[in-house]
């Protein structure tokens, strides 16, 4: 079983994504983090005991860097739709399954702060992939930790992870064949609807403190 690391929730500017999360959840988010070499910095809050959410845009500072965001953030019409809204954009997993590396571009050295990884994206030059299944973030990312994980080191709190849905069109039932046989991802499930939209990420956290359910 794959096990799920982070969820990614994108935004226009860090603020607006920080400003909007922190409303939600009423819970502050992390200090300020940057990814350096890729141009975006983020916040984070955990989740669960072994799941956190980041939220991420691209560092104003570093607009300039030509090298491929993660999380398609340098994708025109990905931005266009975070300057309406901020929204889910992606989640990253743990690969416990080489056989699925042939879909992803080679892993890279990625850093921020103390805290040090291998990351890899989907590849456009597969033929099973087309840009726009790309776009949507409906296939995870890929994560080997080298350093100890940020989550061991973020405060605990009151939120409970009950369920990360990525939610299929009907048009798009060889890609939720084609997940499924990516084998069982931790947390994670897939569903087909019979709306002709794109797919759309559902997050369901229960907040212990309110006992309250909390849908993003």
């Amino acid at each position: 079983m794959h096990k799920l690391d982070h969820i990614v929730f994108g935004s226009f500017t860090l603020e607006e994504g920080t400003e909007y999360i922190e409303h939600i959840l009423q819970a502050k988010l992390s200090d300020i983090g940057y990814h350096k070499d890729m141009g975006t910095h983020n916040r984070v809050i955990r989740i669960s005991e072994k799941v956190y959410l980041e939220v991420v845009a691209i560092d104003p500072q570093k607009r300039s860097l030509n090298n491929r965001k993660w999380f398609n953030l340098d994708n025109s019409n990905l931005q266009s739709k975070l300057k309406k809204s901020p929204q889910i954009i992606g989640y990253v997993i743990e690969n416990n399954n080489i056989n699925i590396n042939k879909y992803y571009d080679p892993f890279f050295e990625a850093s921020r702060g103390n805290f040090k990884w291998q990351f890899a994206m989907p590849t456009f030059k597969n033929t099973i992939f087309n840009s726009k299944i790309i776009e949507t973030g409906i296939i995870p990312s890929l994560i080997s930790w080298k350093s100890e994980k940020p989550i061991y080191q973020m405060k605990k709190n009151q939120f409970e992870l009950i369920n990360f849905e990525i939610e299929l069109a009907e048009s798009q039932q060889h890609f939720y064949t084609f997940l499924k046989s990516f084998g069982e991802i931790e947390n994670v499930s897939f569903s087909i609807t019979t709306r002709e939209s794109t797919s759309i990420f559902k997050l369901k956290l229960k907040d212990n403190l309110r006992d309250v359910v909390i849908s993003i």
